[in-house]
């Protein structure tokens, strides 16, 4: 994994969304290689928070399915993923979270794609459409995290993770039907903080 480290605004503005805040969820979203997970490591080690990383959670049992439903165990794109996998892993990911969020400062480290597309689409910001996943009243805090298309592109090829080469073989289609599909837009209208990186 490639470190990454964070500039004064980014971690300036992480300090602002944390503060006062001893136990919830704090849910750092947006697209793959935006620096959720430097950014979410860094918010844990400011506050003391708990990390649970979607990428961590079940990533043998995505995998799997994936590979039995599409023959690419790191697909996260298509609509099979989205329809069959995804709204599982994440409905598991969220209860882990908000029950852990009871009593302790958890951060979730996730797209959240489809969350924020549905919550744009329903009119209700995402802690809202969360909690109601969740059925629960737990504290939600949450927060997308930008990054220009060029950058993330340049950020998946340092990494060199095989979940990116899918993306990055195909990525006219990948930013045109993904990153510049208006989810950053709808984002942008949901969520409680916007970080640039």
């Amino acid at each position: 994994m490639v470190e990454q480290v964070l500039n004064e605004a980014t971690c300036n503005a992480l300090l602002r969304i944390a503060d006062g805040f001893s136990r919830g969820v704090v849910v750092v979203s947006g697209f793959p290689a935006v620096g959720k997970s430097s950014i979410s490591s860094w918010l844990a080690s400011q506050s003391g928070a708990l990390v649970l990383d979607k990428d961590a959670f079940m990533p043998a049992l995505e995998q799997a399915v994936m590979s039995e439903l599409t023959g690419n165990p790191h697909d996260r794109d298509s609509a099979i993923y989205r329809r069959v996998v995804g709204p599982h892993v994440y409905a598991a990911l969220v209860k882990n979270a908000m029950l852990i969020g009871r009593h302790h400062l958890v951060v979730v480290d996730a797209p959240f794609i489809d969350y924020v597309r549905t919550a744009a689409r329903e009119g209700v910001s995402l802690a809202t459409y969360i909690r109601a996943k969740a059925n629960s009243a737990t504290d939600i805090r949450t927060v997308w995290i930008h990054a220009a298309a060029d950058e993330i592109q340049k950020r998946m090829t340092r990494r060199g993770a095989e979940r990116d080469r899918p993306k990055l073989v195909g990525w006219s289609n990948y930013r045109t039907q993904v990153l510049d599909s208006g989810i950053t837009a709808a984002a942008q209208k949901v969520v409680d903080f916007v970080v640039m990186n």
